[in-house]
């Protein structure tokens, strides 16, 4: 009898756990963001990925959009957003900071907008 109610106990609980896992949601998203080499590519891209729950981030020098896929459970599009932003970027959500735009190296100063 302690069997089969350890069996069941387990059972339950790898069940709640699959439950848990399966609403962990995992978005693809798709926002401006300026830049303008591949320093800023890469800089951009690690901004985006130094997010808990970042699993991708691919930023086009051309189009200047990024795409992510992120765990929404863990975090949302504001914070990649606000990374971004820390990082020197202005971007769809988030303009940066005077003072985190000027510590961009000089190559990277794009044109910003008001």
């Amino acid at each position: 009898m302690k069997t089969i109610s350890l069996i069941l106990l387990l059972f339950v609980g790898s069940l709640t756990y699959a439950q848990t896992e399966n609403n962990t949601k995992t978005l693809t998203k798709t926002f401006w963001v300026n830049g303008v080499c591949e320093m800023c590519q890469k800089r951009i891209q690690k901004a985006a990925l130094s997010v808990n729950g970042v699993k991708l981030a691919q930023w086009d020098i051309d189009t200047k959009m990024l795409k992510v896929i992120y765990k929404t459970k863990k975090c949302s599009l504001l914070d990649i957003q606000k990374a971004i932003a820390q990082a020197g970027h202005d971007n769809a959500g988030i303009r940066a900071t005077d003072e985190a735009y000027d510590n961009l190296h000089n190559c990277c100063h794009y044109e910003r907008q008001n």
